[in-house]
């Protein structure tokens, strides 16, 4: 690969936060230390991307079945992705980047889930009815502005995931608003929305190794929602109620995928001073908080690094490698195989043998820095690492040491000064060394001295995976908006006013409405929010309990009875509401007492073949109560009389809990309770 690349153009000012003066002394605190005020001081902003898939039958694009998951393999495609100029003649910044990996794609195809159109060997087909409709609908819920048509554009992808380089996406609605009250924030704010747009999937990645890198393309083209906020998300506690939110409204339409990858948030985090970066694919939101708290702090942390590098005078052009190829030969970088014959540690003699590069980089100004903490766990050496992962593709660990890890890591100290002495290092430089084949270590040098030059202007634009322990690491280059240009395969789609005026007519409750209604028919807030995360709405409105007792039974019974039911049976089916009806309809005419509910409802479930109302029979409220309760106590008698009890009471307690189940549903404890005492005393 020629060591003379094109540049990307300059990244635009819209990735600044607004504030520009970062409080570098602010102190290190853990997520649940620190309050609204203290994020306001931070100078903490973030939105949401998310990402959810729609529940239609086709894809966006062309007519193969959406939502069919599978592991067949009918054929397999191979492709290497090239970059191209914007209609303005730039280069995308992400796209320049992915090219340098030389990555090997492939795609594995199941001829059931996919057509020529995914692989790029035919032009789309007219975009999907249904998929608009659905996204019109939620555009509604979230009350935002429509458009009268829709002009489908091309996004650049060049990571592999679209094997034709680029994501087809029209944008469906603007500039809504809501309701977003919060405790400590106040009881009036607003989450706005700035954009709705309707996309199709990528293909899910398989494997990731080197050069190689393997699609599955089940999921490529399924249509799916993004939705972008406005960075109003002012806490980590707030992202995750935001995600929260979003996707009630969603799927309060009824239109919309569940279950694992059908929806994912992106998460675009900065702090004062610094740029925006994004987290990729989020699918849990507990886990948002965490990952956006360490993130703030990662940013703090390199504007700290950034404020060191100028204290030492460092500039850009210290940090800069002349166009030689190879890069070893530039004054920031040698070759040193020659250097390391007698004092490298196992592993780099091990590359030698194979033949790999070895190449020593100076980095002017940087002793100490790269063992710089930046997130829980990481230093700064981390943001170096996984660069070089990724972009360089040195994926054999260790592919790296350097002269700030402790007792000189891999290399004994007359290695590191014979290093310096041929490098001309002063005592303020540090000294990297990396290896692996000559073609990807040319690339990682470039790569280093670029991510250190960066390190000047603070926090670098990125796209960044999560990782489980909630830190972060390097994915890919931000996106610019070069990326963005028209599709000339697809012709604009004007909307039909028709669809409007259908949809405006019927629309879905939004679930604050929901939830206030709820709750004035004597839910609490949590019933009513497991109820719609659930959509379980849908099957308790049907039903109808006439009575606050019967609106509380039956919502306590459906997050409790019906998912212990899922749980067991591995399967999540919902009655029908014809199933559950003489239920409800005894409670509320109190022909069945509240304590048999749950009962009820499990036998309702679990004898499917018994008709209802003769399950409710069974248990009705004084049906042969008198007699079974007559019996229950004269059984008990023997037990009673053997049995020591510390005091009248406890002997009372304990008779109760023997009797009760008898006549459960059928005589109220209180009632029972009296029959005790008279007969026991």
């Amino acid at each position: 690969m020629p060591r003379h690349r094109p540049r990307a153009s300059v990244r635009a000012p819209i990735d600044l936060n607004p504030r520009t003066d970062p409080p570098l002394d602010f102190p290190v605190r853990e997520l649940g230390e620190l309050g609204p005020p203290d994020y306001a001081e931070l100078g903490f902003m973030c939105g949401l991307e998310v990402h959810q898939q729609l529940d239609t039958r086709g894809k966006l694009f062309c007519r193969c079945p959406a939502g069919v998951r599978t592991t067949r393999v009918d054929a397999e495609v191979l492709r290497h992705m090239r970059p191209t100029l914007s209609e303005l003649g730039e280069y995308d910044g992400t796209a320049l980047m992915e090219f340098r990996t030389r990555k090997e794609i492939v795609y594995l195809l199941d001829r059931r889930s996919v057509c020529t159109y995914e692989i790029d060997d035919t032009p789309p087909f007219p975009i999907d009815d249904e998929a608009i409709r659905v996204a019109l609908e939620v555009a509604t819920i979230y009350g935002l502005d429509r458009v009268s048509e829709l002009q489908v554009m091309r996004k650049q992808y060049l990571d592999g995931s679209i094997p034709t380089g680029f994501q087809r996406t029209a944008m469906v609605a603007l500039a809504g608003a809501l309701p977003f009250p919060d405790s400590e924030l106040g009881p009036d704010r607003v989450l706005r929305i700035r954009q709705l747009t309707l996309e199709e999937d990528s293909c899910r990645e398989v494997s990731d190794h080197g050069h190689r890198i393997v699609f599955r393309t089940d999921r490529l083209g399924m249509p799916l929602t993004e939705t972008v906020t406005e960075p109003d998300l002012l806490t980590p506690r707030d992202v995750a109620t935001g995600g929260r939110m979003l996707a009630r409204y969603a799927r309060a339409t009824g239109r919309v995928r569940r279950g694992a990858g059908a929806a994912r948030q992106d998460v675009n985090v900065s702090i004062a001073g610094s740029r925006r970066v994004e987290i990729k694919g989020v699918s849990q939101h507990r886990v948002l908080p965490r990952l956006v708290h360490n993130e703030a702090y990662r940013h703090l942390e390199l504007l700290r690094i950034r404020a060191e590098l100028r204290r030492r005078g460092v500039t850009e052009a210290m940090l800069t490698l002349r166009e030689l190829d190879p890069p070893w030969s530039d004054r920031l970088a040698v070759d040193a195989r020659s250097l390391l014959r007698e004092a490298a540690a196992t592993r780099l003699c091990e590359a030698r043998e194979r033949g790999d590069m070895i190449a020593a980089v100076r980095l002017p100004g940087f002793a100490g820095l790269l063992a710089h903490r930046t997130q829980p766990g990481r230093a700064f050496d981390h943001e170096l690492s996984e660069r070089l992962r990724v972009i360089a593709c040195l994926t054999a660990r260790p592919f790296m040491t350097h002269s700030d890890e402790p007792d000189g890591g891999l290399l004994r100290a007359a290695a590191w000064r014979e290093l310096r002495a041929a490098l001309r290092c002063d005592d303020e430089d540090a000294v990297v060394v990396v290896w692996g084949p000559s073609d990807d270590v040319a690339t990682a040098v470039e790569e280093l001295v670029d991510r250190c030059r960066e390190a000047l202007q603070g926090v670098p634009s990125e796209t960044r995976q999560a990782h489980r322990d909630g830190t972060t690491g390097f994915e890919r280059v931000l996106p610019g908006p070069e990326r963005m240009y028209p599709d000339t395969d697809t012709p604009p789609w004007p909307v039909p006013d028709r669809w409007l005026a259908e949809i405006d007519a019927a629309p879905a409750e939004p679930p604050h409405a929901r939830e206030q209604r709820y709750m004035e028919g004597g839910l609490s807030r949590r019933a009513a929010q497991v109820l719609m995360d659930r959509e379980l709405v849908g099957l308790f409105d049907a039903l109808a309990p006439a009575t606050e007792v019967g609106r509380r039974r039956l919502a306590a019974a459906l997050e409790c009875r019906l998912i212990a039911w899922w749980r067991e049976t591995g399967a999540r089916t919902v009655p029908e509401a014809t199933r559950l009806s003489p239920l409800v309809e005894a409670i509320d005419a109190g022909a069945l007492r509240p304590e048999a509910y749950d009962l009820v409802f499990d036998e309702l479930l679990r004898e499917p073949q018994t008709p209802a109302a003769e399950l409710v029979a069974r248990h009705a409220a004084g049906k042969d109560a008198e007699g079974d309760l007559r019996r229950a106590i004269e059984g008990l008698r023997p037990r009673l009389a053997v049995v020591r009890f510390g005091s009248p009471q406890a002997r009372l307690r304990w008779a109760l809990g023997q009797v009760m189940p008898a006549v459960l549903g059928r005589l109220g404890p209180d009632h029972v309770r009296r029959r005790l005492e008279q007969e026991l005393s």
